[in-house]
């Protein structure tokens, strides 16, 4: 079987597979970047490899994901080491990092934290595009914080992570970034197969999802330099109920950003 026979296999088309999906996966089994991709699609596979890949759209089309089958995925142009104790990077959350390293250039930011910071992507991508800034991460789980670690060694960022109940023993930053758990337990929107494979404890909080949001938004300022800046992540219909508990808690400068489809995704604010 050749590369162009195997993108016709039956299984493979039914995986649905987008075309930066379908290359990673390419990419991850048979080791070829995309041009060598192309110069050996007429090539014949080795039958390990395609049987390999078929299986690979097996469990996709059963519904685990793609990140978790492989074991990588890509954030912010950063290839990440991913497993199922930590939540998949989304590109949405590329937002955040965009705000982030706004603010950073802007304002001459130099000490950053990474709060729930799972696979570590928030954190090393901003590292990854300040190497000047002293970047750290933290997060409550243990396995979490093993991933983020394992990925600032592998990338060579020098992120130092640690485990904590959001801000149990940390100082003082300039700027703070968090994409806390924020999405409410009994939420409809939730495609299934997030629900059935990605951690709990990365995905769900109490209060319609703003839990851990205000715990975030009462204990930032005693950890923000004079005029730091937080950076919150939340979900699309959650930026109104955000920017009202801010206000009411003093926060200045409430400015919430859209995502790459125009939805309210992260939400800006000044110490009180």
């Amino acid at each position: 079987m050749t590369l162009v026979e195997l993108q016709r296999h039956d299984q493979i088309r039914a995986a649905n597979w987008t075309h930066s999906e379908q290359q990673l996966v390419f990419s991850e089994v048979l080791g070829l970047s995309l041009t060598e991709q192309i110069l050996s699609a007429e090539s014949p596979l080795a039958d390990e490899k395609a049987e390999q890949i078929i299986n690979i759209a097996r469990r996709s089309i059963a519904g685990e994901p793609l990140a978790y089958i492989l074991g990588v995925c890509y954030f912010d142009g950063l290839k990440l080491l991913i497993n199922s104790d930590v939540l998949i990077p989304r590109p949405d959350t590329e937002t955040l990092v965009e705000v982030a390293s706004a603010l950073i250039a802007d304002a001459n930011v130099q000490l950053v934290h990474d709060l729930c910071t799972g696979s570590g992507a928030v954190a090393l991508a901003i590292k990854a595009r300040h190497p000047y800034c002293m970047v750290t991460a933290s997060d409550l789980s243990d396995h979490a914080v093993r991933c983020a670690s394992h990925n600032a060694s592998a990338l060579q960022l020098d992120v130092e992570c640690r485990q904590a109940d959001l801000f149990e023993g940390l100082s003082k930053f300039q700027l703070i970034t968090a994409n806390p758990p924020y999405i409410a337990w009994d939420d409809p929107e939730v495609d299934p197969d997030v629900v059935a494979y990605e951690p709990a404890i990365a995905l769900f909080s109490e209060n319609n999802g703003l839990s851990l949001i205000q715990r975030i938004l009462s204990e930032a300022p005693n950890h923000l330099s004079e005029d730091g800046v937080l950076c919150l992540e939340h979900g699309h219909r959650q930026a109104h109920d955000v920017r009202k508990l801010a206000v009411k808690m003093g926060w200045k400068s409430v400015q919430t950003h859209q995502d790459l489809a125009g939805r309210d995704r992260v939400t800006r604010m000044q110490k009180p």
